[in-house]
């Protein structure tokens, strides 16, 4: 394999996982928001314990992050070598942090889709039980 071909897709593998880890910051800093700043609309208590949801999907953007920060500091390191057989090794551990990446991403994006239709079923079907602050 080229080494100038192999450079290639490490960098655009990497591109992709700051691209995810972008993705993440604004879903974690989303949720956060949506909590601290939803006081307007709050469920009956029996109801709130969908969002222990967010818990677990918080917990899974952390990971998606840290795999994420793994395949930059990869990319990084590769640019200290010449050396090709390293710089495989070094790819091969990238496309192996970066599929773990998105599969946590992914967890979490169920997590929250989960938090979202409970959520939406609640709210079509409540019979007026929220308390609506000013």
């Amino acid at each position: 394999m080229d080494h100038k071909f192999l450079q290639d897709g490490m960098s655009a593998m990497s591109a992709s996982a700051t691209t995810l880890t972008g993705w993440s910051l604004t879903i974690l800093g989303a949720t956060i928001a949506g909590i601290v700043a939803g006081h307007f609309l709050r469920p009956s208590a029996t109801v709130r314990w969908i969002y222990l949801l967010f818990v677990p999907g918080w917990a899974f953007l952390g990971v998606s992050i840290w795999y994420g920060d793994k395949v930059a500091r990869r990319l990084a390191a590769a640019g200290f070598t010449d050396d090709h057989a390293k710089l495989r090794e070094i790819a091969a551990s990238m496309n192996s942090d970066y599929s773990a990446q998105r599969g946590w991403f992914d967890s979490s994006l169920i997590i929250f889709g989960l938090w979202l239709i409970t959520f939406l079923i609640w709210w079509v079907f409540a019979k007026s039980e929220a308390k609506l602050v000013p």
